[in-house]
C-alpha cells in the first residue's frame, strides 16, 4: 500500500503518553483496515479481531471484567496482549454496543495498551440506534479517499510534491510544472481517490481503475440493505444514483430519487448516505462572519464520496473533460467537487462541516461555492473550471463580510492579487484575492494562516 497522510496522525497516537483507544471513521472502502494492518508492523504482536463473526462477539457480549476480555481475546488468538508492545485492532466494531463501552475500561484499566477501532457502518449505527462512544475515553481520526497530493505520491512523483510542498503564497509554479500538473489533475478526476481504483491505475491503467469503480459502485449498492431495509434501501440506492448528475447543483428531493418518491423518505436516504460517509450534505449558510449557522430547511448540495466514482457514474473520460466536451455546468460542477474533496481531506482530526453562501434579497440571489471555518476565520471560495471568470459572488461575500482575504480555486497559476469592490457609498473595499490551483488545495488552510 502506499502512504497516506494520517499515517503521521498515527505515529503521533502511538508515541503519545496521554493517548486513548483511537476510533477510525471513514465511509467503506477509504482503506481504514489495510491502513491498520500497515501500521501494526510497527508493534511486535498485531491481534485483528472482527465483530462480525459470533466467537469475537461473545466476548464483549458474556465478559464484563476488561481482564477477562483479555485473556479470551488471547485464547482466541493465540497472541499475547501486552501493553506497550501490542496493538489491538477491533474492526466493525459497530455490531457491538458492549464492545464500545469497553474501549472505556482498556483506556481506565489498561492505559499502556494501544487500542484501534474501525467499522464501516459506524455513523449509521450511531444515529439509528441512539449509542455513542464513552465521552472523555477514546479519540478520533476520520479517513478519506486518497487526495490529490497523495496520488502524486502514490505514482512516485516525489520530486513534484517536494517542489509543490516548498512554494508558498503568491510564488507561481513553473509554466512547464504547471502543464505537467494540470494533466495530472484530469487524471485524477478520471481515477478519483478510492484506495483500490488508484492502485489499480498504477499497475494496469484507466481500463483497470474503470473496471474497479465498477466493482466498487456495485458493492455499496449491495451493502444498501445493511443501512435500511426495504423499501428504504431502493431510496438510497435511488440516490446514489442520481447524486452525480446533481454535483454542483442544490438539491430538489423529489427530482433526485424521481417521481413517485416523497420528499421526507428522499431526505431521510440522503442522511443515511451522509452519515455513513458516502455523500456529504453541504448546507447553504447566510452568515458572514463566525459562527456559521446552517440554514437547515434550505436546499442543500451533495458532495460525492469521490470524484472518480462520480466521472465514472457520469460516463466521463479524461479527454473528454480535458477537451471541454462536458456541459458546462457539469463542468464546474466537476471541479466544485474535486475542491470539495480536497477541502474535507485537509484535516484528518475532524469531520470538517462545509458550507456554501447564499445571498438571497428581493430581485437578486447569489451563491458562493464554499465557506469553511478555520480556527477563527473564515474562507470564502469560489471555483472556477478555467483560468478566467468572473468572481460576482466573492464580491458580493467580500462587500457583506467585510474580510480581506478570498480565495479563487482553479486551474491558473498560484498567485496573490489585490481586488477591490465598489461599495454603495461609491468607496471601494480593498482585499487579497489568493488564486490557489486545484493541484494545491491540499495546502490551501496552510497558505491562509500565513496571510
Amino acid at each position: 500500500m502506499f502512504d497516506r497522510k494520517i499515517e503521521k496522525n498515527l505515529q503521533e497516537w502511538k508515541l503519545r503518553g496521554d493517548r486513548k483507544p483511537l476510533v477510525l471513521r471513514g465511509a467503506r472502502q477509504t482503506g481504514k483496515t489495510t491502513l491498520v494492518r500497515k501500521f501494526a508492523k510497527q508493534f511486535e504482536i498485531f491481534v485483528e479481531l472482527n465483530i462480525e463473526k459470533d466467537p469475537v462477539k461473545r466476548i464483549f457480549a458474556e465478559v464484563k471484567d476488561v481482564k477477562d476480555v483479555i485473556q479470551s481475546i488471547e485464547g482466541i488468538s493465540g497472541r499475547r496482549i501486552i501493553p506497550g508492545k501490542t496493538l489491538l485492532f477491533l474492526d466493525e466494531i459497530q455490531n457491538s454496543v458492549s464492545a464500545i463501552k469497553m474501549l472505556r475500561f482498556f483506556y481506565e484499566e489498561t492505559p499502556g495498551l494501544h487500542v484501534i477501532a474501525a467499522g464501516s457502518l459506524l455513523e449509521v449505527r450511531m444515529k439509528s440506534e441512539g449509542w455513542s462512544f464513552p465521552v472523555g475515553r477514546v479519540e478520533f481520526l476520520y479517513l478519506y479517499p486518497v487526495s490529490f497530493d497523495e496520488f502524486l505520491r502514490a505514482q512516485g512523483q516525489d520530486v513534484l510534491l517536494r517542489m509543490l510542498m516548498d512554494l508558498h503564497a503568491g510564488q507561481a509554479t513553473p509554466a512547464p510544472i504547471h502543464d505537467k500538473l494540470d494533466g495530472l489533475v484530469l487524471e485524477y478526476l478520471t481515477v478519483g481517490g478510492m484506495p483500490e481504483a488508484v492502485s489499480r491505475y498504477i499497475a494496469g491503467g484507466i481500463a483497470d481503475a474503470r473496471r474497479c469503480h465498477e466493482a466498487l459502485s456495485s458493492s455499496f449498492k449491495e451493502d444498501f440493505g445493511k443501512y435500511a431495509g426495504g423499501a428504504g434501501a431502493g431510496q438510497l440506492r435511488a440516490v446514489w444514483d442520481r447524486a452525480p448528475f446533481e454535483t454542483g447543483a442544490r438539491i430538489n428531493y423529489s427530482r433526485l430519487a424521481g417521481a413517485g418518491s416523497r420528499s421526507r423518505d428522499v431526505s431521510k436516504a440522503f442522511g443515511i448516505l451522509h452519515e455513513a460517509m458516502l455523500v456529504e450534505r453541504i448546507f447553504p449558510t447566510t452568515r458572514t462572519a463566525p459562527p456559521l449557522v446552517e440554514k437547515f430547511k434550505a436546499a442543500p448540495k451533495a458532495q460525492y464520496l469521490d470524484i472518480g466514482l462520480c466521472t465514472y457514474a457520469l460516463n466521463l473520460t479524461r479527454d473528454q473533460i480535458r477537451d471541454r466536451l462536458v456541459a458546462s455546468d457539469f463542468s464546474g460542477g466537476l471541479f466544485e467537487a474535486l475542491a470539495g474533496q480536497e477541502l474535507l481531506a485537509i484535516d484528518s482530526r475532524r469531520r470538517m462541516p462545509l458550507y456554501f453562501w447564499t445571498r438571497e434579497e428581493k430581485g437578486a440571489c447569489s451563491e458562493l461555492d464554499f465557506l469553511v471555518q478555520a480556527g477563527g476565520r473564515i474562507i470564502p471560495i469560489e471555483v472556477k473550471s478555467g483560468s478566467h471568470g468572473s468572481l460576482k459572488s466573492l464580491h458580493q461575500f467580500m462587500y457583506r463580510s467585510r474580510s480581506d482575504l478570498g480565495v479563487r480555486v482553479y486551474n491558473g497559476p498560484l498567485k496573490l492579487d489585490r481586488h477591490e469592490v465598489k461599495l454603495p457609498d461609491g468607496k471601494a473595499l480593498r482585499y487579497r484575492l489568493l488564486s490557489v490551483p486545484c493541484y494545491l488545495v491540499f495546502r490551501l488552510f496552510e497558505f491562509c494562516r500565513t496571510l
